[in-house]
């Protein structure tokens, strides 16, 4: 009995606690985040640099929609000082990622 509430524990620390963070805070001090509509991101950080468009879908012989996943790079400024090249995934119109890289570094 013990062993199965440590698990449950456990399992709910793990889905409660994000493996990574998915937020990028501008130099302004307004914040990037997932689950924002497409044109949140715009109205917060313009368009994109790059936009990156790939569906995937399974041929089975029938009209099936795939999914659609974009991407869209930026060059922005950090709260935190610096540039980043910063890319957001979208999927179904809203932010599902974001990696950053700051510019300059290794």
């Amino acid at each position: 009995m013990k062993f199965s509430v440590q698990i449950v524990l456990l399992l709910v620390f793990v889905v409660a606690v994000p493996a990574q963070a998915c937020g990028f805070r501008l130099a302004d001090g307004k914040l990037l985040k997932c689950g924002m509509a497409r044109i949140e991101v715009v109205a917060l950080a313009g368009q994109p640099e790059y936009k990156d468009v790939e569906t995937l879908g399974v041929d089975t012989g029938e009209p099936v929609h795939g999914e659609t996943t974009e991407t869209w790079s930026y060059r922005l400024k950090a709260d935190m000082g610096g540039d980043y090249l910063v890319s957001l995934t979208l999927t179904a119109g809203k932010v599902t990622a974001i990696s950053r890289k700051q510019l300059g570094r290794l």
